[in-house]
């Protein structure tokens, strides 16, 4: 058994695997079979990853975490993430060459 951390990850052999973010601060079951690791919770799959053979590796599903960006403070929809969507807005681009020049003067 493993707990899902606030950060919605579990870990398990040294590396790091994402869980959906609605199990946060619940045990979950772990299973390793060949190359893949599940997780399961109360006997129903919540995620599913290839195994990393990496040490202190992060494996991310997007869509895991994806609950937890959606709110802001106050429980107010995010009207920046909506259906699937992100809406980005471009930054000018500026010109920092004086700041190299105040710093090597």
């Amino acid at each position: 058994m493993r707990r899902v951390q606030k950060d919605c990850l579990i870990s398990y052999a040294g590396n790091q695997y994402s869980v959906p973010a609605e199990y946060i601060g619940k045990d979950v079951a772990v299973v390793a079979l060949d190359s893949m690791l599940a997780a399961y919770y109360e006997g129903k799959q919540i995620a599913l990853h290839r195994i990393s053979y990496q040490k202190k590796d992060m494996v991310v599903n997007p869509q895991h975490d994806r609950r937890l960006t959606l709110k802001q403070t106050m429980d107010a929809e995010n009207i920046l993430l909506e259906q699937d969507k992100v809406i980005d807005f471009p930054l000018k681009s500026s010109d920092l060459s004086r700041y190299d020049e105040v710093l090597y003067e």
